[in-house]
């Protein structure tokens, strides 16, 4: 979970004398609300000194100028204290230095929240250029305001991690879809059972910083694979034991598709019979050419992107169990989110569709379901099996392995997955 969101000013403060003081000067400082164990008195007790210099160092090594824009961000452990950072660092052309960090949790996924930090450091630009001219005139009044508008955009930012935080089901399927890292270990997970730190060597090779535990958590969640420990064999050769350790087993399959809305067939039949043909001819000519299974990578990719949008989402959730006219659409999108835009993204991959009544007026109506299928990988059975008496050893499974994972199938067969 996020600790806290805080904006800092680097200043040199030289004397006189020449001497250089040099110091991170706090503008606001942010932090969850219902935590109450950090305070603007005692924040250096979640990120030091020497841990906020070391992280504006990685956003300054090789700067050279001090008269030109400049902004980049950083994600990295601290040294001093227990949690990750997401950080981003702004230079104006006056030299003025400002750095905003996000301190996270060490298990947290930064990744998810990137976008979210992202659209922050765009707005977050406005505000330090104002806050530059307040601080040349002296403009106190002005100051106080540009203050007021940042402690205002960091909660908000804040509330949109948090909320992002708490995914349902479906999102934690968007998180695997999301991923290339979570889909190669779908992939590699299909063929056989496989050691888990076999399995890491493989996804560091795709993104060398990976953390195995995190990338496995929705798996876990849902219930799609099994962990069980292997006492390993000795080699008859060597005497070396091998194959020891912790293996993941795949023990449900799934598939980001999209369904017809049952519900909101029958609801427009009775509610607003114009629109229900109309509504009906759309779904029927999506549905009569969708394959799930030739949905394209990058397809399910977008959809699995915007489902972990926290306004887009809450906006499919209402669409869900009813439609709007374009003109009255209910204020769920927060503050800084185009409507326009999302509409338009949620048209392009025929997630929403709008249509027009007998007086002209459009209605936004949810066009496809998004609904995971979760399937028994009966296709793996022959695989294990293949995998078990191949000889070449690194596609080799052993006995026990093999028959472990028949027993997880067979004890798992019968368990659902609800959504």
């Amino acid at each position: 979970m996020i600790q806290g969101i805080l904006t800092f000013q680097f200043v040199l403060n030289q004397t006189q004398t020449g001497e250089i003081s040099p110091e991170f000067r706090p503008i606001q400082l942010v932090f969850k609300e219902e935590e109450t164990k950090w305070t603007k008195d005692n924040f250096k007790e979640l990120i030091g000194e020497n841990d906020i210099f070391a992280t504006f160092y990685q956003h300054t090594t090789g700067l050279y100028s001090m008269t030109k824009e400049l902004s980049n961000f950083y994600a990295g452990r601290l040294k001093e204290s227990p949690y990750q950072v997401f950080s981003y660092f702004r230079q104006e052309k006056d030299g003025s230095q400002f750095i905003t960090i996000s301190i996270f949790e060490l298990d947290d996924e930064i990744e998810l929240f990137e976008d979210l930090i992202k659209d922050l450091a765009t707005r977050l630009d406005v505000i330090f250029q104002t806050l530059i001219r307040a601080q040349s005139s002296k403009q106190i009044s002005l100051i106080s305001n540009v203050n007021i508008r940042l402690a205002n955009e960091l909660k908000f930012t804040l509330f949109q991690i948090e909320r992002l935080s708490r995914l349902d089901k479906l999102q934690k399927v968007a998180l695997i879809y999301n991923s290339e890292e979570r889909l190669k270990i779908l992939d590699i997970l299909r063929e056989k059972p496989i050691l888990k730190e076999e399995l890491k060597e493989l996804i560091e090779k795709i993104k060398p910083t990976v953390n195995i535990d995190i990338s496995l958590r929705p798996f876990l969640e849902l219930n799609l694979i099994r962990r069980d420990w292997s006492k390993g064999e000795k080699d008859k050769k060597t005497g070396i034991l091998k194959n020891q350790g912790e293996y993941l087993f795949l023990v449900k399959d799934l598939v980001l598709a999209r369904i017809p809305s049952e519900f909101l067939l029958n609801h427009l039949k009775e509610s607003k019979e114009e629109l229900f043909e109309k509504y009906r001819v759309k779904a029927v000519e999506f549905f009569s050419n969708y394959d799930p299974l030739k949905e394209t990578p990058e397809e399910k990719r977008k959809i699995a992107s915007l489902m972990l949008n926290p306004d887009v989402y809450d906006f499919f959730a209402l669409l869900r169990s009813n439609y709007y006219p374009i003109d009255k659409i209910p204020k769920v999108f927060s503050d800084f989110a185009v409507t326009e835009i999302l509409l338009d993204n949620l048209k392009k991959l025929n997630v929403i569709t709008e249509i027009a009544d007998s007086e002209d007026r459009k209605w936004i109506i949810l066009l496809t379901e998004i609904q995971p299928l979760i399937i028994f990988p009966e296709y793996s059975l022959p695989l294990i099996r293949s995998a078990h008496k191949t000889l070449d050893l690194e596609k080799q499974v052993s006995y026990e392995i093999a028959r472990k994972a028949y027993d997880l199938l067979e004890i798992s067969y019968p368990e659902k997955i609800e959504f």
